[in-house]
């Protein structure tokens, strides 16, 4: 490949056409990777996506939700966009994944274009663009599957970097400030703002960027402080405008609330004091987070993937993070600070995991935002330090091979397939969901009662034809929580109902109890199994979960 040729003295060869066209191919090259698994159809549709896919529906039809239903921790704009797919494509799963593939589209060119604005080289881009143009099976699953907003914080974070990489290249001479400076600041502090409320795991991103602006401010206009606070200004403004709908939803119903969500509230159930469950969070990021980040295991299961392969990989990042250290202590002040701003958040991502309660979750999600800082360390370092082709293209193979046999390997075991889902019990086989829907539908079941993972594809697959409260357990041991319950209307129609259903999963106990709560009360019924579905149906009467002393409150010990 010419792109990783160094002819002499022309920095940009092949020039902006070839440049356009290698891009054009490692755009191909991701979309089509994508494409390859989403008709293997690997990806099995759980309820977070079914939620995305519900609000989508609902604001077409008129709703203006400011946060994913249910978690008042990531905003409605990844729903919004569906919303617009719906309205081209119509409804259904796929324009949802189809999104999420146009974002990560996206996410791959700033990628690149990320490369050439902080080492000055579209080698380092391209390459480090091709990278995550076959990237690990945990970034092709959370940059496929939506969770509500992973796809946009990768992007908003990339357009972070890059606002700050360009400004600090066009300020770091001591030149006068233009106003496309002004506006590069104002966008940078509105997409700080929109990541915040979007999802506020662009912080780790969005927090270095600000400050690399602010310290070249400082650093290339020595005599007057006046650029520096004009700056901040402007940043303050526009994050704000970024953010209006967190602060419109706060000045509604409390900024605490809000606060206490984004610091992660939701799951902060462990026992033991701070320092223990620290130790805990960091035992979890070496051997299960990092592992998932680098693909050595898929995010749902500790397995390993490609094991033959898993040493070389290894001492090949080891060798790679050595030379980035060496590289980093001879390079221009210019380019090295734009390196300690993709460092800083690397920092503020593991520091994040590791003292606050998400670092309850080693699934891999949480380390999606490494994926891009890696890639182009790695890039720099074989554009830098190896100089020799048939070295490049061999890390190059034996990295996108370990990336490659790594996804197909992950998706070969289906169920689970390529999930989202960590706890076993939430795997179910999603193959059998039609045949429910239309058994339900036959034999008149259009409202009851199911678990999470249930009842929220069940509605989205039916278009709403059939509802089931989420009110019952899915942990083994029946442990409940009313998050569960993420759009109350839906329990309102099911209890207004005069007939109910009942649905199970993977739960002898849950069953057990059903079964004794029913005939406690002398009702009959009828059962039937399709799938991993256990259906309790034609009951002589309505019944609620509270009559046999279930969908009540119970403290959870995770969060899903």
């Amino acid at each position: 490949m010419k792109i990783f040729s160094r002819p002499a003295g022309d920095d940009q060869a092949p020039g902006k056409y070839g440049i356009a066209m290698v891009l054009l191919c490692i755009v191909c090259i991701g979309i089509g990777w994508k494409a390859v698994w989403l008709w293997q159809d690997v990806f099995p549709f759980n309820a977070d996506e079914a939620i995305t896919g519900l609000m989508a529906r609902h604001i077409l039809q008129g709703a203006r939700p400011v946060f994913f239903y249910g978690q008042s921790y990531m905003g409605s704009l990844d729903a919004f966009l569906v919303a617009g797919l719906f309205r081209l494509l119509g409804d259904g799963v796929l324009p949802i994944r189809i999104l999420q593939t146009i974002l990560y589209t996206c996410t791959i060119i700033t990628t690149a274009a990320l490369g050439k604005s902080i080492t000055d080289s579209w080698r380092v881009g391209c390459l480090a663009a091709l990278f995550m143009a076959v990237p690990t099976v945990n970034v092709v699953l959370y940059t496929t599957v939506s969770l509500g907003g992973y796809g946009e914080a990768l992007l908003l974070s990339n357009c972070a970097f890059l606002c700050a990489s360009v400004l600090s290249n066009r300020l770091v001479s001591g030149a006068a400030i233009r106003k496309l400076d002004w506006f590069l600041v104002g966008l940078l502090g509105f997409i700080s703002g929109l990541g915040f409320w979007v999802f506020g795991i662009t912080l780790v991103a969005t927090i270095p960027a600000v400050l690399q602006v602010l310290a070249v401010l400082i650093r290339s206009h020595k005599t007057t402080r006046k650029p520096f606070f004009i700056a901040a200004v402007l940043l303050a403004l526009f994050f704000v405008l970024g953010s209006l709908p967190w602060w419109m939803d706060s000045l509604r119903n409390g900024v605490m609330p809000l606060i206490k969500e984004l610091s992660g509230s939701a799951v902060s159930v462990e026992d033991g004091n701070w320092f223990s469950r620290s130790a805990t969070h960091l035992f979890y990021f070496v051997f299960l987070g990092l592992p998932a980040a680098l693909g050595f295991r898929p995010p749902w299961e500790f397995r390993w993937l490609v094991l033959p392969l898993i040493p070389v990989i290894l001492i090949g990042w080891g060798v790679a993070f050595v030379i980035f250290v060496r590289l980093i202590k001879t390079t221009a002040t210019g380019i090295r600070s734009k390196w300690y701003m993709l460092l800083g958040s690397v920092g503020l991502l593991i520091a994040g995991f590791i003292f606050t309660p998400f670092g309850l979750d080693p699934s891999g999600r949480y380390f999606l935002p490494l994926a891009v800082p890696f890639s182009l360390l790695l890039a720099w370092v074989l554009d830098s330090k190896f100089k020799q082709k048939w070295i490049q293209v061999l890390a190059i193979v034996l990295l996108l091979f370990f990336h490659a046999f790594g996804t197909w390997q992950a998706a070969g075991k289906n169920p689970p397939g390529v999930t989202t889902q960590f706890d076993a019990v939430s795997w179910i086989d999603h193959r059998y969901d039609r045949e429910l829907i239309g058994f339900l539908q036959a034999n008149g079941e259009l409202r009851g009662y199911s678990n999470y993972w249930v009842s929220y594809p069940l509605a989205f697959l039916s278009k709403e034809a059939i509802i089931f409260s989420p009110r019952l357990p899915y942990h083994a041991d029946l442990r409940y929580t009313s998050r569960d319950d993420r759009y109350p209307q839906y329990t309102q129609l099911v209890q207004k109902s005069d007939k109910t259903a009942y649905i199970t999963t993977f739960n002898p106990a849950l069953d057990e109890k059903i079964q004794q709560g029913l005939a406690g009360l002398n009702i009959t019924w009828q059962e039937k199994i399709i799938g991993d579905y256990r259906i309790y149906y034609h009951l002589s009467r309505a019944v609620h979960p509270v009559e046999i002393g279930l969908g009540v409150d119970v403290p959870v010990r995770e969060e899903k």
